[in-house]
């Protein structure tokens, strides 16, 4: 099996500094050696750029670099739905606000295939959060939401 590295460098749905190194952390790591010792092709398609940033105005006023994670989304997205119409897609974040995006691409990919698709959630916390029901204003806690079409995400 194809499988191609993406590396999604996102820190801004976490409110803290430093995500962003865990993409070049993996790859140190040898993520790519051991995916070919397994028997997998792999390429290297080096990382993701976020896409413009555009005014995103949101009544919740907590809410921290929403124009940046949707730039990072939509570019997320894209870059999924592209992969995967040749290889296996794997994501490397940065913090976890990138699932808004990688969900969003290969749910597309599916959809044209007419094939279902599956997600298995492992967590600590269910990041079901809304834009209107986070406190903490970090973004990184509201993808499952977006991806499961809740209220505020349509």
């Amino acid at each position: 099996m194809l499988c191609r590295i993406v590396g999604a460098p996102v820190q801004d749905g976490a409110g803290r500094m430093g995500c962003d190194m865990g993409p070049s952390a993996l790859r140190a790591a040898g993520l790519a050696q051991a995916l070919t010792e397994l028997g997998h092709e792999v390429e290297d398609a080096g990382a993701v750029a976020p896409g413009p940033l555009l005014p995103v105005a949101h009544e919740n006023g907590v809410l921290k670099g929403l124009p940046q994670v949707s730039a990072w989304t939509g570019a997320i997205a894209k870059a999924a739905y592209a992969t995967s119409r040749e290889a296996m897609p794997i994501f490397l974040g940065g913090d976890h606000s990138i699932s808004a995006g990688t969900l969003s691409g290969v749910a597309r990919r599916a959809k044209e295939l007419g094939r279902p698709l599956f997600v298995l959630w492992l967590d600590a916390h269910p990041d079901f959060h809304t834009l209107d029901t986070t406190v903490s204003g970090n973004l990184h806690g509201v993808p499952l939401a977006y991806a499961s079409g809740q209220k505020g995400f349509y």
